[in-house]
């Protein structure tokens, strides 16, 4: 289990270069279909919360002003979410490090016992 402690990177650098086109390749697939997802929802949950009828094959400037709203709260919240990840996946690597320098520091001190 230690050997989880490292960076991603330095797993990915040591991998062979066909592991890697592969990984990149599976991880680019994911980022699309993710992104279609996400774009699918945002349509889905915007439609359903101001398409008021179907009467016509145009927005009504009420339904106009709703859809750019919602698209707008859906792209700011997923941007703060995103942010968050971010953050909570940054400190999580920087305790794993520190976790493993002092795994390292007990190993040395054992050592040299």
């Amino acid at each position: 289990m230690a050997g989880l402690n490292f960076p991603i990177e330095t797993a990915v650098q040591e991998m062979p270069s066909d592991g890697r086109d592969t990984l990149s390749s599976a991880l680019e697939h994911m980022q699309v279909r993710d992104s279609l997802k996400m774009y699918n929802n945002l349509v889905e949950r915007c439609f359903r919360e101001c398409s008021e009828d179907m009467r016509s094959k145009a927005l009504s400037s009420k339904e106009e002003q709703c859809v750019v709203k919602c698209c707008e709260k859906f792209m700011n919240v997923t941007g703060r979410v995103g942010m968050r990840f971010s953050e909570f996946f940054s400190q999580m690597e920087a305790a794993a490090q520190q976790h493993m320098a002092e795994m390292l520091k007990q190993q040395e001190q054992q050592s040299k016992s």
